[in-house]
């Protein structure tokens, strides 16, 4: 009885970090959207997200943990792996809201739980659980309340903005898995870390200091995107990545799911943005998709706590 106490325990620490993620990320895509109102590019944005993140978490690490800081060579292979799908997730995804209606590109981006659960019923060959099935319906179709979807003109959409889409999706699942698999050897701030710097090294390389736009420079944009760094990346991931050691990428994948409704509920309070009765309902089925994954029997074994 209590190993099953325990197990309990440790998966609702799991879903209480993926949970504060979302809401964290949602707030990011708030102050985001001030930056890209500021004419800020989506390449500017994630290279300087990702370099402050993995810096701070460095920084972290030097002061507080010392031990963190190590990585055995094993790993660096999967660690430079989880970076460039760090890299690409956000971009993908930037890049795909700019030339699509951003109800498409964030039903195409949340598809992504069921893509996962598919697979792993085929790769197992047995059907996802219950909890899982009906967790999967009931947020889908939140998302698709809460963007208002059926109101958008489907004709002529952008083939580019599609592909983008469609490689935002496989870049999150991507970022999913690899998390995951780093997750059983590396902890979870020092997998971000690193992630994080692969991620901006490469961003740098695309997009050299010397080149980035000048208002990126102003001291108004420069505070918010170092807090785009820490609030919208280094706690987040880092929280992602640790629900990631206690939770499979599916129901991970479905709780981030949250990410719109708090990013709808701040818009509301912070930016005036209005929510209409329809899209009140999505996002209630969102939470009750989520809530019915947390009543899930949890697993008998218990995998090893940070």
């Amino acid at each position: 009885m209590s190993d099953q106490r325990q197990a309990s325990t440790y998966r609702l620490v799991g879903y209480a970090m993926i949970l504060t993620a979302a809401a964290l990320f949602g707030f990011n895509g708030n102050v985001s959207a001030l930056l890209f109102d500021e004419g800020m590019t989506p390449v500017t944005l994630v290279q300087f997200r990702m370099l402050i993140g993995g810096l701070c978490l460095l920084l972290v690490m030097l002061t507080a943990w010392r031990g963190g800081l190590k990585l055995p060579r094993r790993n660096w292979g999967w660690i430079v792996a989880f970076g460039l799908a760090l890299a690409m997730v956000t971009y993908t995804y930037f890049v795909s809201i700019s030339r699509l209606p951003i109800a498409i590109a964030l039903v195409i981006q949340f598809s992504a739980p069921a893509w996962i659960a598919l697979g792993e019923a085929v790769w197992k060959r047995r059907l996802p659980t219950l909890h899982v099935m009906i967790s999967i319906l009931l947020t889908f179709g939140g998302i698709i309340f809460l963007t208002g979807l059926w109101k958008q003109n489907l004709n002529g959409l952008d083939r580019l903005g599609l592909l983008f889409a469609c490689l935002s999706v496989l870049a999150y699942i991507t970022y999913l898995l690899l998390g995951r698999r780093v997750g059983r050897d590396v902890p979870s701030i020092t997998s971000t870390a690193y992630g994080a710097l692969v991620a901006a090294a490469f961003w740098f390389c695309v997009q050299p200091p010397w080149t980035v736009p000048a208002s990126t420079w102003q001291p108004h944009n420069l505070l918010l995107i170092l807090v785009v760094g820490i609030v919208g990346m280094a706690i987040p991931f880092s929280l992602t990545l640790g629900s990631l050691r206690r939770l499979d990428a599916t129901r991970v994948g479905i709780a981030g799911m949250l990410e719109l409704v708090s990013a709808g509920i701040i818009a509301y309070f912070w930016l005036g943005q209005r929510l209409d009765p329809v899209q009140i309902s999505g996002g209630v089925l969102v939470m009750a998709g989520i809530t019915i994954l947390q009543l899930e029997r949890p697993e008998p074994e218990i995998a090893p706590v940070d």
